[in-house]
């Protein structure tokens, strides 16, 4: 079968959704199909489209830093045929499948004819922020007609309701010859790990005020911060942050030597390192919010109400002085997380796209 993945352009950074993509290529591609990945130009209107084409034919103007000919955070197949900078419909290949991975490119893909695939939309998160929090356009990305598939049950509940037809969910998973317990659980400082992320919904601020708070009560603490982005203001003292994290990193002396991950997002399709983090050995503290309580549950986390910062506070402090019932968390979410597989979830995304 002919599967062409459609992504927004490539920035060639760490991204969670797109490594979840890049992830279901290899695999799709090891069971004998052939993939396509094919990153848009994202371009407006027609004319805009056929004058940058000519500027970037002629070299007249440069490619943006957004918009990159190459991926090497992540290891591809190299069966996988991959097409940059793609502006016209043409350009895209004749596939039996063709999918589209993020609200910006539903609308091209709603607009291709029959040769170019079966239409299907892969959906990861509510994406607010991406049509400047017009929700409207949102939503009417989940009405083109394009078979819906989400990662999440809160996600399917969402996606359901707008398109008037349910959408078919197929959760996600995570790699474990990435993300495991490399360092003893029990030995481990006052540490806490925390996402550092410019999307607001990642609330990367509001999870540095709730450490503030915990470091009142825990004098020792220490937080290792991470992203791709550093923080936009000058972090305290008892704040590391490292940017852009290889996965031996994240393991060995993000993850791996924390006791506690923060998730403070008040927004989530699913949270991959929420689950990352509970994989090498960390306790998750989280807002009870849709996507990751697929995986988290009062057993093998804390799970607080997302707008109460003194829940997160109290959730903190108690774990850090209880190191029993934290490695209680921690052994219970190594069980819950093996049925969390790249092979049962290309099980199921490949029996739905071969629906004909």
């Amino acid at each position: 079968m002919e599967i062409n993945f459609v992504l927004p352009g490539n920035s060639n950074l760490p991204i969670g959704g797109n490594k979840i993509i890049y992830q279901y290529a290899n695999e799709l591609s090891s069971r004998g199909h052939q993939v396509t990945l094919t990153f848009l130009f994202d371009l407006r209107t027609n004319k805009l489209r056929f004058f940058c084409k000519y500027l970037l034919r002629n070299q007249i103007i440069k490619r943006s830093s957004s918009h990159k000919h190459e991926i090497t955070w992540f290891s591809l197949n190299k069966e996988i045929k991959i097409k940059f900078d793609v502006i016209f419909l043409s350009e895209l290949i004749d596939a039996d499948v063709v999918i589209a991975t993020e609200a910006r490119t539903t609308k091209v893909v709603s607009k291709l004819n029959k040769k170019k695939g079966r239409k299907y939309y892969f959906i990861q998160n509510y994406e607010t922020w991406t049509f400047n929090e017009n929700i409207e356009k949102l939503n009417n990305t989940f009405k083109l007609g394009l078979n819906n598939i989400v990662i999440s049950k809160d996600l399917q509940k969402k996606v359901s309701k707008v398109a008037g037809k349910k959408a078919t969910y197929i959760p996600n998973f995570y790699n474990p010859n990435e993300f495991y317990i490399d360092n003893s659980i029990k030995s481990r400082k006052n540490i806490v790990s925390l996402l550092c992320h410019s999307q607001k919904t990642k609330r990367t601020k509001f999870g540095l005020e709730i450490l503030a708070e915990v470091k009142k009560q825990i004098p020792d603490l220490q937080v290792q911060l991470f992203g791709i982005t550093p923080p936009e203001e000058e972090c305290a003292d008892y704040v590391n942050y490292t940017n852009n994290a290889s996965i031996k990193e994240l393991r060995k002396d993000i993850y791996g030597i924390s006791k506690i991950y923060l998730l403070a997002s008040e927004l989530e399709g699913w949270g991959l390192t929420g689950m990352e983090a509970q994989a090498c050995g960390a306790a998750l503290v989280s807002g009870r919010i849709g996507g990751v309580t697929e995986y988290a549950t009062d057993d093998n986390s804390v799970l607080v109400d997302p707008y109460k910062k003194e829940e997160y506070v109290n959730a903190i402090v108690s774990l850090l002085r209880n190191d029993e019932r934290r490695t209680a968390l921690v052994e219970y979410s190594q069980k819950m997380l093996k049925q969390f597989t790249l092979k049962n979830s290309s099980d199921k995304l490949e029996k739905i796209l071969e629906i004909k």
